[in-house]
């Protein structure tokens, strides 16, 4: 057994605190959830419970904590929201915000008593997420945006950020790191499972809600999610660790467990019908394991035809038999016929934003100006000027569906440099980094240099790095990630030797 090996098994440690303030919260949730249908006070009582917990967790298990801020968006844009009241559901929305304030106050207080807060914000991803701020609001005194809608679209944009920096305030060590990703990492798993047995037995499986597709897919699977772009950019999030781990694990038996996890996860990524996922695992995860380990990359091609092969030829629809099955070949040349004729939807936002960006390269038309949520709820002039509305002729659609055109237009070339290089600068070192790493570090920094990558180009097709859906994963991949680089190999043979908690 190697000192790598030693290095991620659990601690002697108890980890019963931990456990019980993940507990704790999910009966707040289910709480929440079945309170609220008769009571929006008790859904009030329930968040403000669960902010309290968090707040708890800060000071006594920070890194818990932190985990549970980067999952609370999955939980109240996506589960929790679907199952309470129209009028009440959007309220549901400020709690991941709540959580993320309460969390990073009590954290940065920590960090300022131990002395380490100035560090901390050292960090030069602080000098370029300063910049981006800088010219927004330049951008919107000079195009006369209002003040409160410059607020909310510079906030949008960049609130998720702060994921990056909790792990800082904290600290996470290689094993550290690695239970917290697994946490999360299990919750995708679990999600990849029921989309499974959706496709499998029946598409409404234990309430969850398919969406009807627009291109021959009939239904598309979004599981927990209710959002088939969702499921498939968290796909995304966890599909590198699981391939890297099946190349690079010392332990055959792991390697093994980490392949067919892979499968179960790919499997699934081809039952969302998510293009814009599908084209993030080929430009995203695959440019980048052909970078860090070519190993991986060649399991994950031999994976991802096998997966495929099964979502083409497996069974369907068990307990439903009379539904038509879907055709994923079909409905894939649907849809790249739709965008060869100027059909699809995204590709005359894109048309529609040309003019825009030529009239305004430098620092855009303003934040909260085009595409984004901002814009829609509180109304732009740039989409009379430039006859962008008719485009948003379905009641569902809100927002450009893309998130670089919609920073483009808003902040510009300048706008968007800055925010490129505030993921640049400890994207680079973890890419570096992965290059030499070996065993357990090398799934850590590897997985998290492809898994970012892959949601950067996910989001290219979605606005999930707008606000704090996943955002709030891409920017703790971010922070984990810098924090194994900087520690080094050396300090995870030391923690080996302490045995320190993973948990805490």
């Amino acid at each position: 057994m190697t000192t790598d090996d030693l290095a991620v098994m659990p601690s002697s440690r108890s980890i019963a605190g931990p456990l019980a303030v993940a507990g704790s919260a999910m009966l707040l949730l289910v709480g929440a959830a079945l309170a609220a249908q008769t009571s929006p006070a008790a859904l009030v009582a329930c968040g403000a419970a669960l902010v309290l917990l968090a707040a708890i967790a800060a000071v006594r298990w920070p890194r818990t904590a932190v985990v549970m801020v980067a999952l609370s968006p999955i939980v109240d844009r996506y589960i929790v929201a679907d199952l309470l009241p129209d009028d009440i559901a959007a309220a549901s929305h400020f709690l991941s915000e709540a959580l993320l304030l309460t969390v990073a106050m009590i954290l940065a207080v920590r960090a300022w008593s131990d002395g380490r807060l100035v560090a901390v914000f050292h960090h030069p991803v602080i000098v370029a997420l300063i910049a981006f701020t800088a010219i927004a609001a330049i951008s919107a005194v000079l195009n006369g945006v209002p003040a409160h809608v410059a607020l909310f679209g510079v906030v949008f944009t960049i609130d998720a950020a702060a994921l990056f920096f909790l792990p800082l305030l904290v600290g996470f060590s290689l094993r550290q790191a690695l239970v917290a990703l697994g946490v999360i990492g299990g919750i995708v798993v679990a999600a990849a499972v029921l989309a499974i047995g959706q496709a499998l037995l029946m598409p409404r499986l234990f309430g969850m809600v398919p969406v009807r597709g627009r291109f021959g897919e009939e239904l598309r699977l979004a599981s927990i999610f209710g959002d088939p772009n969702v499921l498939g950019a968290f796909l995304i999030f966890a599909i590198p660790f699981a391939l890297i781990a099946a190349a690079r694990l010392p332990d055959r038996r792991l390697r093994w467990l980490a392949g067919g996890i892979g499968f179960v996860l790919l499997l699934a990524l081809w039952l969302s019908f998510s293009r814009g996922s599908w084209i993030a695992l080929v430009l995203g995860v695959g440019v980048m394991l052909a970078v860090v380990d070519r190993r991986a990359l060649v399991l994950g091609t031999l994976a991802a035809v096998l997966s495929f092969g099964t979502a083409v030829y497996m069974p369907r629809n068990l307990m439903v038999p009379d539904r038509p099955r879907p055709n994923i070949v079909d409905s894939t040349i649907d849809r790249v016929g739709a965008i060869g004729i100027g059909g699809d939807l995204r590709t005359l936002f894109v048309l529609n934003a040309i003019p825009i960006v030529r009239d305004h390269p430098l620092i855009g038309v303003g934040p909260g100006r085009y595409g984004g949520a901002v814009a829609s709820n509180f109304g732009t002039p740039v989409y009379t000027e430039y006859d962008t509305e008719p485009l948003f002729w379905r009641p569902t659609q809100r927002t450009v569906d893309n998130f670089w055109l919609h920073l483009l237009v808003e902040t510009g070339i300048l706008g968007v440099a800055a925010f490129l290089a505030a993921a640049f600068i400890p994207g680079i070192r973890i890419l570096r980094g992965a290059q030499r790493a070996i065993g357990w570090r090398r799934v850590a920094l590897g997985g998290i240099a492809a898994a970012t990558a892959g949601l950067a180009v996910s989001s290219g097709t979605t606005m999930l790095l707008e606000a704090n859906s996943i955002g709030f994963a891409f920017w703790l991949l971010l922070g984990l990630g810098a924090l194994v680089v900087a520690a080094g190999p050396v300090a995870d043979d030391r923690e080996a030797e302490r045995g320190a908690s993973p948990a805490s």
